[in-house]
């Protein structure tokens, strides 16, 4: 194998016309009356940019130049100087292939954070074992006892109303445990579920949903979202995520404070809409197999709904908490509790076309 280049003698910056020889262990670089021989050993090809001319050298001042990169390719592979620079090389010249390849990884790194995670999660979400969903739910529950508290209720009042929960839910189904809790008044009257396992309703929904239909159409609602392991989910969805993110930017310490933060992680991903509609099909699907009119569940909704819009910021006496503390709490709390409650979801209830 034969190159043609310019060897440079390192003296002055005068090149002179000159050939490079590959033989089997070593190289031969002839110029005018003069010629050296390296052997393979000493011999180090640049890395090609383009197809800007490249320096072969041997650790001497002096260095042959050849615009020759095919060859340039073999020399280097053949010295054990090749490194990175074949393929290096490889993609300068192929750039419509690297754009269309990094398309190509971003598409799929997309269409598997959208579609890919929302799938695997749910699988998982669904084979977690309900000890870990009940011990998820009094992690939360502790973490929110500033905003959570002890309940005002008599205790007939809720002694009633879980039986009659418990009487509505399917036998063959696992119970899902009923607290009840005075909140701060950003809540409101409300209804959230913490797991698989737990379903909590503030003082404010019992005393404003005076009939126990509607109070029973809303349980149905949170346990929709506990059936479906909604809340199991989305936490699982949030660390996919972060984990998903690490990979792609290389910063691991987002995956080191989520892992320090999970009692609040469940509050970083709002309920999907999804999630929204399946825990409505499912309150409706089960109100009529009760027997029981859906108009209840979307009345129960059109009374939150005024509620809500007339609610103030004002807490409950006994409640004083550091703002750090209410700031903290708030999100994860606003997450779980607050469910939109729109004019399309109450037409959907009742089986009204949207417009």
């Amino acid at each position: 194998m034969q190159l043609k280049g310019t060897y440079f003698d390192g003296a002055t910056s005068v090149g002179q016309p000159a050939q490079l020889t590959v033989d089997t262990r070593s190289i031969r670089v002839s110029w005018g009356d003069g010629e050296r021989l390296v052997a393979f050993s000493d011999v180090q090809v640049e890395s090609a940019l383009g197809s800007v001319p490249r320096k072969v050298l041997w650790g001497a001042d002096d260095y042959f130049v050849s615009e020759d990169q095919a060859n340039l390719n073999t020399l280097a592979k053949r010295s054990g100087s090749q490194g990175l620079s074949f393929l290096v090389a490889l993609l300068e010249s192929n750039f419509r292939g690297v754009a269309a390849a990094v398309m190509i990884t971003l598409a799929t790194l997309v269409l598997f954070a959208v579609y890919g995670i929302p799938r695997i999660t749910a699988s998982i979400a669904h084979q977690l074992p309900l000890a870990v969903s009940a011990q998820m739910a009094q992690s939360t529950l502790i973490n929110l006892a500033p905003l959570l508290q002890a309940s005002e209720l008599t205790e007939a009042r809720k002694q009633q109303l879980r039986a009659y929960f418990s009487d509505h839910e399917r036998a063959d189904a696992p119970a899902v445990d009923v607290h009840f809790r005075r909140a701060r008044s950003f809540v409101g009257p409300n209804a959230l579920t913490l797991s698989g396992t737990t379903v909590v309703f503030t003082d404010a929904i019992v005393e404003l949903l005076q009939d126990d239909q509607q109070l029973l159409a809303v349980f149905l609602h949170e346990l929709g979202h506990a059936r479906m392991r909604h809340v199991e989910q989305t936490l699982l969805q949030s660390v996919s995520w972060a984990v998903l993110l690490t990979f792609i930017t290389g910063d691991i310490g987002g995956v080191g404070e989520l892992a320090l933060t999970l009692p609040f992680a469940i509050g970083q991903s709002a309920y999907s809409r999804e999630f929204e509609r399946q825990a409505d099909a499912f309150a409706v699907a089960e109100l009529q197999r009760l027997g029981i009119n859906s108009e209840v569940f979307a009345q129960a909704l059109e009374q939150l709904e005024r509620s809500h819009k007339g609610m103030s910021d004002a807490e409950p006496s006994g409640m004083e908490h550091s703002d750090e503390t209410i700031g903290m709490h708030r999100r994860l709390l606003e997450y779980l509790a607050s469910h939109p409650i729109t004019a399309d979801r109450i037409a959907a209830i009742r089986g009204v076309p949207t417009s």
